[in-house]
């Protein structure tokens, strides 16, 4: 799998990374998307019935659309472009 990462200021095409790569170089901005995805699945969790339990596991989660959820909860200057 590549990632092709680009600079939100310019659009340049910055990176192409494998998946371990991308972690390792972005892992700050990686571990608060991630907690702010969590604090937001919790949340809204919290609002269901008691009856809807949901025993998630938001990291997992995350990866399932991790372009997605990078983009719209990572503060970085960076973006995740395309993922082949």
């Amino acid at each position: 799998m590549k990632i092709i990462i680009k600079n939100r200021r310019n659009n340049k095409e910055e990176q192409i990374l494998t998946l371990e790569e991308f972690k390792t170089k972005f892992s700050k901005e990686l571990e608060t998307a991630v907690q702010i995805y969590s604090r937001d699945k919790q949340y809204k969790d919290s609002l269901k019935p008691p009856y809807i339990a949901s025993q998630s596991d938001y990291k997992a989660d995350f990866y399932q659309d991790l372009r997605w959820n990078f983009n719209n909860n990572a503060q970085s200057v960076y973006y995740i472009d395309k993922i082949e």
